[in-house]
């Protein structure tokens, strides 16, 4: 008894070492652990329990009944459900049908389980306000996934397997042997469910453990989960500094983001917090900085870029970074390519844009029809204009002249413009662009038309129609978020002056 009670205790401390090394949980939080009843999952579950009081943490357990194994998956559910009494853990049951799903979803058995199992972790997560998920993989399952992402000619970033923790889900069991898990279970007293369908060679990872792992072992004398295990530590390392280099380049290549998130995570994290899918939501990346790139840096920022705008890079493989690639080579403005889940990348003017094409409206053709459709609205002068088409308002006040040195520190370029009102007097529209338009930029010396103006200043053609303007007939006023014109801007013998400001938002 002495040496059971001393081997569950050191390998309750080795698992506490790892928690505090790995900074995997905080005092007082509270943690759901997925509970499939098989040695892994019990033994997480009671050395997190016997670990509860000194990482002073409330445990929730979730079980996923997966309905593939009738009396046997029934039985793993009761074992679980009493093992979770007898410690006095709550216990949160699900069953799905995973055959069902699979057909539904148009994927694999596997697949579909793990995609029901962290949907229902972190379903309950939040129910409970848990901060961590906490899930058995240890170190022979880190070896068989580096394996499959070896077959699949994964990169660096696929060698370095699993995190420790990655978002909520946390892993404590990572860096510990499956026989010393299946010990320790033993020397506890556990006896843990064994899965039948681990047994069979039906799916690829059992068939990478059950039979292309000894294989290698006899054949070659050699551990190799251990020896896949210490690539995976050595691979993380590298791939976390290229991450960093990849960040900064990002942010040197970053010319504008609309809508997207922060650049703050890793190109090795696919699994963003999609942002919203608007139709101005896009990356633009400058050309000549993605030129001076490293390919193994390139491939990483363009990855981030995808997963600022699509919040994941799931669906995205390298035949697609390949295609970005080259429109990032070739550079000729309105070159363009399509790639999964509506996202689209063209170059305009020394820029590669990643950005979402919004369909929701009834297809390509009726969102090319909404994106271009004309709109013309004479402004309320003073008060509030409405512009549904761009869902947004513009305000006008007339206001007494101040100071000329006041109007010349504001700058043009803003959504908030003065103009000599008594210029103005006459009627003024809010619209989008005209063909004979002309306009006459703040501080230039002619007159020109507008399209000439757009491609000077490099607006690409497809966001030109979506450009609000306020114009009298076809003089164009203000390109609004541009310059306004040179002819109506307030100086010094400006008596009254008309304030304009553009909300991109509905009232």
């Amino acid at each position: 008894m002495n040496i059971v009670s001393n081997y569950s205790s050191e390998f309750q401390q080795r698992v506490f070492g790892t928690i505090k090394i790995n900074h995997l949980i905080e005092q007082g939080d509270t943690v759901v652990i997925g509970v499939s009843g098989g040695p892994d999952s019990v033994c997480l579950l009671h050395v997190l329990h016997s670990l509860s009081n000194t990482l002073g943490i409330e445990l929730h357990a979730v079980h996923i009944n997966h309905m593939l194994r009738a009396e046997e998956a029934q039985a793993d559910e009761e074992y679980t459900s009493a093992l979770c009494e007898e410690l006095n853990v709550s216990l949160f049951i699900v069953r799905t049908d995973i055959v069902q799903m699979a057909e539904r979803l148009g994927m694999s058995i596997e697949e579909a389980g793990r995609e029901a199992r962290y949907h229902e972790f972190d379903a309950y997560a939040r129910n409970v306000g848990a901060a961590r998920i906490a899930v058995a993989h240890n170190r022979n399952d880190q070896a068989e996934t580096v394996m499959m992402h070896l077959i699949r000619g994964s990169g660096i970033a696929g060698l370095a397997g699993m995190d420790y923790r990655r978002g909520a889900v946390i892993r404590p069991l990572l860096n510990i042997a499956r026989e010393e898990i299946e010990q320790y279970c033993k020397a506890s007293g556990l006896s843990p469910r064994i899965d039948s369908s681990n047994l069979k060679s039906d799916f690829t990872r059992n068939r990478v453990r059950l039979e292309l792992f000894p294989y290698i072992d006899k054949s070659f004398g050699t551990d190799v989960v251990e020896s896949l295990y210490r690539l995976s530590a050595h691979a993380a390392q590298d791939n976390g500094y290229l991450d960093q280099c990849a960040n900064l380049a990002y942010q040197t290549c970053l010319s504008g983001r609309k809508a997207g998130q922060a650049a703050d995570q890793s190109a090795s994290q696919p699994d963003r917090q999609p942002a919203d899918t608007g139709p101005d939501k896009r990356v633009s990346l400058k050309l000549d900085r993605l030129g001076e790139l490293h390919p193994a840096i390139l491939g990483r920022v363009l990855k981030m870029a995808v997963c600022d705008i699509a919040g994941s890079s799931t669906g995205i493989g390298s035949v697609h970074y390949n295609m970005l690639k080259n429109l990032a080579a070739n550079g000729r403005t309105g070159a363009r390519a399509e790639l999964p889940h509506s996202l689209r990348a063209c170059v305009t003017y020394g820029e590669l844009e990643i950005y979402v094409e919004n369909n929701s409206s009834g297809g390509k053709e009726a969102a090319k029809q909404k994106k271009t459709a004309g709109f013309d609205i004479a402004l309320i002068v003073p008060g509030t204009t409405e512009i549904p088409e761009l869902q947004a308002f513009l305000n006008t006040s007339i206001e007494n002249f101040n100071h000329i040195d006041y109007y010349g520190k504001i700058g043009y370029n803003s959504l908030v413009q003065f103009f000599d009102y008594d210029c103005l007097k006459r009627g003024i529209n809010i619209r989008n662009r005209r063909n004979r338009d002309i306009f006459k930029p703040f501080k230039s010396n002619g007159t020109k038309k507008l399209k000439e103006y757009f491609i000077d200043t490099k607006i690409p053609r497809e966001r030109r129609d979506e450009i609000p303007l306020i114009c009298i007939d076809n003089e164009i006023v203000w390109v609004i978020g541009n310059k306004i014109s040179d002819k109506f801007k307030v100086t010094e013998n400006t008596k009254s002056v008309l304030k304009m400001e553009y909300n991109r938002r509905t009232l």
